[in-house]
């Protein structure tokens, strides 16, 4: 772990940290200026207190991918300006999940709670039909937590009403992104990387972090920056010799890909980087260059297996789902 987050690493290993906590860690990095919309999605993405039906904090989760990502560049020649824009990139890659550039406080609320539904079921039932968590629409999920007892039916609508409404405001369509209570979960969950591409623009921040941040599920053909999956280098010896940007976006996609697989996913180091193996080499069937540089990223993440466990406090996860 880089020396900077090892000073920082006890405080942002929380579970809640305000607009001004967040500010503080940007600081750390060199970066002053942080629009303060940003702080505030950031802020509320932190915030799992009281809740239990928000298991994960998607901004520990991206204080975490950020060392993760420390530990695969730690032998590269980077010079801490550049260090610092990758890792502000993985700190902002899900500001998305609050929800679109235009979403009210209150409409941004709606957003993290519907993204931070968990299910603990690979199937669910409906109508004698059988879907899974990614089939199930926006308004069935909401019913099945109430269901579980885990939302009142004020709550869900609530949240659904605060969605559909905010939905309806967005000036930019692109995927799946304007929404409807049949909207899949799956399409939704996909859409969070479009709002983080429009909320980090709408904010000036640097064209190449924002490109590098909303492009982590490029791999999955959500694209919204429209940088293409080939636009890598062959040379892949060094960082100094590529376009940094372009080995900055496919670390934090390997990054978020393991940290998803070994926290939500309850996996294995062996088991993630064979899945993130084969993912790789089905996804980028064909082309050969960025296959290369992908496949170097995991052998480093590979490498680091013990760091990574302690970084994701893995432990802490066993004990609770135990």
């Amino acid at each position: 772990m880089h020396a900077l987050h090892e000073n920082l690493h006890a405080k942002f290993h929380e579970d809640r940290r305000s607009p001004e906590d967040v500010r503080e860690l940007f600081s750390a990095l060199g970066f002053e200026d942080v629009p303060e919309d940003i702080l505030k999605r950031l802020s509320l993405l932190s915030d799992i207190e009281d809740n239990k039906t928000k298991k994960n904090s998607h901004f520990q989760d991206a204080v975490e991918i950020s060392e993760i990502i420390d530990n695969l560049v730690e032998e590269e020649s980077l010079t801490e300006t550049e260090l610092n824009e990758l890792r502000y990139a993985a700190l902002v890659h899900d500001v998305g999940k609050s929800g679109p550039a235009e979403a009210t406080s209150e409409e941004q609320g709606a957003y993290v709670e519907l993204y931070n539904l968990n299910f603990d079921h690979n199937e669910y039932e409906f109508d004698d039909k059988t879907f899974s968590p990614q089939e199930v629409s926006i308004e069935k999920a909401l019913a099945i937590k109430v269901q579980e007892g885990r939302l009142t039916q004020e709550q869900a609508d609530r949240t659904l009403e605060l969605v559909l409404q905010s939905s309806k405001k967005q000036k930019v369509k692109r995927f799946d992104t304007k929404l409807s209570k049949k909207t899949p979960m799956g399409t939704f969950w996909s859409a969070h990387v479009y709002w983080t591409y429009d909320i980090l623009k709408e904010s000036s921040v640097k064209e190449e972090i924002t490109d590098v941040a909303a492009s982590h599920h490029i791999i999955d053909g959500h694209d919204p920056a429209q940088i293409g999956i080939d636009n890598v280098t062959s040379t892949i010896a060094s960082l100094e010799m590529a376009d940094k940007y372009q080995a900055f976006r496919v670390r934090l996609i390997l990054a978020d890909k393991y940290q998803a697989f070994r926290k939500r996913g309850a996996k294995s180091h062996e088991d993630t980087i064979a899945i993130m193996k084969g993912m790789i080499e089905e996804k980028l069937f064909g082309h050969d260059k960025a296959l290369a540089v992908y496949m170097q990223v995991l052998g480093s993440i590979d490498k680091h297996k013990e760091i990574f466990e302690k970084e994701l406090d893995l432990d802490k996860v066993e004990a609770q789902a135990g």
